[in-house]
């Protein structure tokens, strides 16, 4: 037996929740402190620890030095509500550009990168930071969008706090 389907019922547009899932940011901020220090502080990823608190441990597992350019490869394992992951990435900081690129190498993201951008300004510096990540695993990827500006936000107030002890702050000319 054959079944009828009214007319008015057109067939669904099937979506593929795996192809909409990268979630991305781009933050600038205008900080009070010397592009180069700003720059030396996110490439120093060995001592994110310190006060990046979801990063309950980072190994640095390869360097390499080049005049102006400093490549390495680390092995985070972050922790958020209940939630622990590893993952490996190739970390590139190039010091004339000040500029940092972050790549992922391996662990539970389908993609992961991220770039930090430091240019003078007239109050100290011009900070842009981007970040794309996927999660292989639906639920971590919901988890994540879900708190998105809340962990972001978090992760770039521990920077600007550590540069705070670390750095003197630039004063803007009146």
């Amino acid at each position: 037996m054959q079944t009828k389907t009214s007319r008015s019922c057109a067939p669904r547009e099937r979506r593929n929740w795996l192809a909409d899932s990268v979630t991305s940011h781009r933050e600038t901020l205008d900080l009070p402190f010397r592009p180069e220090d700003l720059f030396d502080l996110a490439a120093d990823v060995g001592r994110y620890p310190e006060f990046v608190t979801w990063i309950q441990s980072l190994r640095i597992i390869s360097e390499q030095e080049e005049p102006g350019r400093m490549r390495s490869r680390a092995e985070a394992t972050v922790g958020f509500k209940g939630f622990h992951e590893t993952f490996v990435t190739d970390v590139e900081a190039r010091e004339p550009e000040l500029a940092i690129d972050v790549g992922l190498v391996r662990g539970p993201f389908r993609k992961l990168s991220n770039t930090w951008r430091f240019t003078p300004s007239a109050t100290g510096s011009r900070v842009e930071f981007t970040i794309q990540f996927e999660f292989r695993n639906f639920l971590l990827q919901a988890l994540a969008d879900a708190n998105k500006s809340y962990a972001i936000r978090r992760v770039i107030d521990a920077f600007v706090a550590e540069a705070g002890r670390r750095y003197p702050r630039i004063v803007a000319p009146a």
